[in-house]
């Protein structure tokens, strides 16, 4: 007679599976798997459960939650059990579910030493492994047991335990892949606080940003500054380099160049990396200026902090229009085409 459990397609609820694949971490899903078996018991008909997740390299297992016997079990099985246990070793070999039952006659199984030595001691008499295979490696198993007395594996229960091993390895291997991003980004971001130079990584999509250590301590002495900095943190086409000092003139005081580039694959992520340059440090060259007349030299170093035509305009009581004959004039003496060009050329 069957077990009562052995629907596969029943053998996990949906709501269950959308929870193992979003689990935080490994023992997280592995302690909620092992709560749903305990929470419904004749899902699979069996007394005792575990699930072992094996290590990428050695193979031999590095995580593992048992339900149903004890710690002393646990550490024997190990110890002398899992290299013996012809279940385990046929299903890990062949990456397919195997049982006592079908693996060879009761009789015979009942004479085998794990059988007598480690089985038998825990009330186990049957027993059934299904692995679960991450890609070309198998990533882990699911180890049924049932007493005697209960039904014999079947069919159905090895189709049922299939279904959960598959679940298992999907779920194993988004946590490992979480896992895996998330020590990626904390690395990129202890590696960005150390390396001393302000970088500000702006996510367009999602209307963030995020500063490292240097530019939370950069913005944190500009006071009422910040936001005319930030603004300089826009990037209007690839590549943006703009100038800033604190008192308006690139002369006198603290300055800072900000240089902005979106991420060719994800031009809504801009990165902006900004130098710091003391007051006592001449940012112009002044033989760059020498052939601007002052109208225009006056222009260009406003431009290099930033400011728009109109906030020009607006700062020398002249229009938006003359700003834009003066530039023009500016450019085709330094030749160049563009701010950025305009700031490479007139910076030391």
């Amino acid at each position: 007679m069957g077990s009562p459990a052995a629907d596969p397609v029943r053998s996990l609820p949906p709501a269950l599976v959308a929870e193992l694949v979003a689990s935080p971490s490994l023992d997280r899903l592995l302690d909620r798997f092992l709560d749903f078996l305990e929470e419904a018991p004749g899902r699979f008909g069996s007394f005792a459960a575990g699930v072992y997740v094996h290590d990428n390299v050695t193979g031999r297992p590095a995580a593992a939650r048992v339900r149903g016997l004890g710690d002393y079990y646990v550490r024997s099985y190990e110890r002398h059990g899992r290299d013996r246990d012809p279940v385990v070793q046929r299903a890990l070999r062949e990456r397919r579910v195997c049982d006592s039952d079908s693996l060879m006659p009761r009789e015979e199984w009942l004479k085998l030493p794990i059988v007598h030595d480690v089985f038998a001691p825990h009330a186990m008499a049957r027993v059934l492994c299904a692995p679960f295979v991450v890609g070309a490696e198998v990533a882990g198993t699911l180890n049924l047991a049932r007493r005697d007395g209960q039904p014999e594996f079947t069919e159905a229960d090895r189709d049922a335990a299939h279904v959960a091993a598959m679940v298992l390895g999907i779920a194993v291997s988004a946590v490992r892949e979480r896992s895996s991003i998330e020590r990626e980004r904390h690395q990129l971001a202890e590696a960005l606080d150390r390396c001393g130079t302000p970088v500000v990584l702006t996510d367009l999509a999602l209307a963030r940003r995020h500063l490292n250590a240097p530019a939370l301590s950069l913005f944190a002495r500009l006071g009422d500054d910040r936001p005319e900095v930030e603004r300089l943190l826009d990037c209007d086409g690839e590549r943006t380099v703009v100038s800033w000092s604190a008192d308006g003139a690139l002369e006198t005081g603290p300055h800072l160049t900000v240089t902005s580039q979106r991420l060719p694959g994800q031009p809504d992520v801009i990165v902006s990396v900004i130098t710091v340059r003391d007051g006592t440090a001449r940012l112009v060259a002044p033989y760059r200026l020498a052939s601007l007349t002052p109208r225009e030299a006056e222009i260009a170093t406003r431009a290099l902090t930033g400011r728009r035509d109109g906030e020009i305009a607006a700062e020398l009581f002249i229009s938006p229009h003359t700003v834009k004959h003066h530039l023009k004039s500016i450019y085709a003496k330094l030749g160049v085409h563009t701010r950025a060009e305009l700031l490479d050329r007139l910076l030391r």
